[in-house]
Order: structure tokens, then sequence, then C-alpha cells
């Protein structure tokens, strides 16, 4: 078995995004790049390469950890089909235009960066909860899918990263726990404010909320949808607001977000950064259903029907992202394997001057996590690296952590085989190209800002390890 294959290592990740691009494909992309990679895994004995994918799709599929992502995942997709069938949701979006608070385009994108900003349990949820509760409002004001599914991808990971009381949190403080920090929490909280991209991302999503502001490709989306917009006048036709409708959706999205900490407290006997964060998303997410198909009943007398439908709708239209989610998280195992992270790390990990380090270590971040589609998976290759470099050469381990981390999150937004990326289109109901295409320029502007950001504080850091 062929463990180190060095730049072939590269192939199967971009054969299966230069398919997705070209044939906006994105499940026949992936399956080829899992294939693809198994056979590279077992060259020249490609009978036991075609057996290995199979097993390992099959393992992918059925392994604990995954089986509940593919639970929250149906889950939540049930949980927007009752609130959508069920007919709470309408009464929802009504109750927002007709206080105001959503009444024209400027709003509209600031509560979409609000929700996903306060939504920051899990980047899936965050995503999957900001882009279904606005994507009406925008379709009725003539705002693009493809702004709404740029403004979700971008504040959701940034802030899961940015607040790390999540499965995030957990992840890394891990990771850094496992190398020599003396106080990981410590150091993981200053490695949050130096976190440039997922700031200056967060930041520019604002602004965008805020003017509107398009360029490159997405200028044309948004004119398109204004001459598309479909203007619901509700002057015209009148109703009343069913209070119980709303008490359902905002109790079914509060309790979502708060089970997350309270199961984190649970699990954890008492401790958060302890406390398990798939189990806990994934009971948030059925206590929100619960609650919504109960909310729903007494909200909308004789609506039984409707939200059985709503939860099969649901799920079956949430099942494609499942599918999308097994072939990525089976082509990232695969990858890492074949030693992908491993070969780019060796690439550029030579003799720089020390100043340049947090740059290079944020361009390595984002480099192995646009070929493996996987921030996670990026940050379990990265901070091993990172973090001895830092020590060894007198440079804050915060910075270096900050940089590593930043560039799994914009390497993970540019990549099209990224699951977040991926879900992002699904939620805002944007092809997936599209959203790639749209929201690279913008991810691109922050990544400079970035750059530059560790180059400047890279400089003033070795100055200081020179003087010590």
């Amino acid at each position: 078995m062929n463990e180190t294959l060095g730049w072939l290592s590269l192939l199967p990740s971009l054969l299966a995004i230069a398919v997705a691009i070209v044939t906006r494909k994105v499940v026949w992309a992936l399956l080829g790049g899992v294939i693809f990679a198994h056979l590279l895994l077992f060259s020249p004995n490609y009978i036991d390469g075609g057996i290995s994918a199979v097993v390992g799709l099959g393992e992918s599929l059925l392994a604990p950890g995954n089986m509940m992502i593919w639970g929250f995942t149906l889950a939540i997709g049930a949980l927007f089909g009752v609130l959508e069938t069920g007919g709470t949701f309408r009464s929802f979006v009504q109750a927002l235009e007709r206080r105001q608070w959503v009444h024209n385009r400027r709003r509209a994108r600031l509560f979409t960066w609000l929700l996903g900003v306060a939504v920051f349990i899990e980047s899936n949820v965050s995503i999957m909860t900001a882009g279904t509760t606005s994507r009406p409002v925008y379709d009725r004001l003539g705002i693009s899918r493809q702004k709404l599914a740029y403004l979700i991808d971008s504040t959701c990971a940034p802030v899961c990263i940015l607040i790390p009381l999540n499965a995030w949190g957990a992840f890394n403080l891990g990771l850094i726990g496992q190398q020599d920090i003396e106080n990981p929490l410590t150091t993981l909280a200053a490695a949050v404010v130096l976190n440039a991209y997922a700031v200056f991302a967060l930041f520019l999503a604002l602004w965008v909320a805020w003017s509107g502001w398009s360029f490159g490709p997405m200028r044309a989306f948004e004119r398109a949808a204004q001459e598309h917009a479909v203007e619901a006048q509700l002057q015209a036709t009148p109703e009343p607001t069913n209070r119980k409708a709303v008490v359902t959706v905002v109790g079914a999205l509060v309790t979502m977000v708060a089970m997350v900490p309270i199961m984190l407290w649970l699990t954890g006997e008492g401790s958060l950064i302890q406390g398990d964060g798939m189990k806990s998303v994934f009971v948030a997410i059925y206590a929100a259903l619960v609650l919504a198909i109960v909310g729903t009943l007494w909200a909308i007398p004789g609506s039984a029907g409707r939200i059985f439908t709503g939860i099969a709708r649901g799920a079956w239209k949430i099942l494609p992202i499942a599918v999308i989610l097994w072939l990525a998280i089976s082509l990232g195992d695969v990858t890492r394997m074949l030693g992908t992270g491993e070969y780019l790390t060796g690439v550029l990990n030579q003799s720089f001057p020390v100043f340049v380090l947090p740059a290079l270590v944020f361009v390595l971040s984002a480099l192995t996590a646009f070929a493996i589609g996987s921030s996670w998976g990026t940050f379990a290759l990265m901070l091993p690296l990172a973090i001895p470099l830092a020590l060894g050469l007198g440079i804050p381990a915060p910075l270096m952590i900050g940089a590593a981390l930043g560039g799994g999150i914009f390497g993970d937004h540019a990549s099209p085989i990224s699951d977040t990326t991926i879900i992002a289109s699904l939620a805002s109901g944007s092809e997936h190209i599209d959203h790639v295409r749209t929201q690279l320029p913008y991810a691109l502007l922050a990544a400079i800002a970035a750059v530059i950001f560790y180059l400047i504080v890279g400089w003033f850091a070795s100055f200081q390890a020179q003087a010590f």
C-alpha cells in the first residue's frame, strides 16, 4: 500500500474539484475522487484499490460518530420541513415584515448576519438555520440567493471558531493540549484574537450586509434577483399575526441554541470544555424538532397531516447534504492516508525568515484545507506543526495557532468540496458552483488582509524574539 505518493497525493482532491467545477455534479465528483484515491493508495493492485474504496465508503457511512452526523443532518431538515409545511414559518416571516424588522434589503441582510452570529453552536446547524430562515425574505425582496449563501458561509464558521464554546473549541483545545503548552485554554483564547481571517471575514460580511456591496460575479446575480423579485403585497391582503406560530418558531430556534451549552455542561460533568460537542448538538436539534411538532399542533389546529408531510419532505430535501457529507468525509479520510497534508507541509517547510512564518503557516493551512475540503482535518495536521515551530523559534504560540486556524477556515471557504460550502449552497437554494464563484472574491479579499496582518505582526514577533 502506497502511503506517501508525493505530488500524486494531490490528484484525487484536484480531480474532485475540477470535475465539480466543470460538470456541477458534486456527488459524482466526490465519488470519483474517493475511488481514484483508493486506486492510487493500492497502485498497481487496482482490484484491492476498488475493494478498499467500497470498504472505506462503508466504514465512513457506519462509523458511530458519522451516524450521529447523518442523524442530526436529517433531523434539521425535518425541523425546518415541519416549520415550513406546517405553516408556522410563514407566520413568523410575516410577523417580522409587519413589525418592519426585515422590510427592506439592508435589514434582511443584517438579520441574516445576526442570526448567523447568534447560532454559534455548530457551523452546519448555523448555516441551515440562517439560510432557511432568510431565504423566503430574500426571494421577496430581490436579494440573490448567492448573496445569502455568502453571508451565511462567512458568518457561521468564523463565529464557531471565534466563540469556541462548542465542538470546535473542544477539538482544538484537545490538539493544543497534546503539545508542550502550559495553559491550553488561555492559549486558545489568545489565539482567537489573532485569527485574522475569521475576524476580517466576519466584519467584511457585516459591511456587505450593511451596504449591499457586490463585486465580481456577485453583481450579475444581484441584478437578476432584483429584476425577478416577487413583491408580496402584504398591505393589500392583511393577515392577523398568529402569535402561537411565532412563539413556536422562536421557541424551537432558542431551544436548539440553548440546549447545546446545557448538554455540554451535563456531558462534561460541569465543564463546558470537557463536554461532548457532537452529542450536545444531536440532542439540541431533536429537542427543537419535538418542540416544533408540538408547537405547530398547538398553533395551527388540524396540521397533523402537514406535519408528517413536512418531516418527510424536509428530511428528503436534506438527504443530498447527507450524501455529499458522507463522500466528503470519505475523501478526507483517504487523502490523509495518502499523506496529502504532510506532502504540502514538507514542500513549504523550508528555511524562511522568521517573520514570514505566521503568513506561511496561514497559506499552508489554506492550501491544505482547499485540497482536502476539511477545516478540522487541517487543524489536526497543522497545529502539531505550528506549535512546536513557535516554541522552538520564540514566536508567540497563539500567533501561530491563530494563523493555522484562520488558514483552515479560508481554505474551507474557498474549496468546492468543503462540507460547509456545500451546505451553504443547499441551505440558500443556490447552485453550488455559483456560490463558490461569487464567494471567492470576498474570501480572497479577507485572506489578503490576513496575510498582510501576519507579515506585520510576524515582523514585530521576530524582532522581539531576537531581542530576548
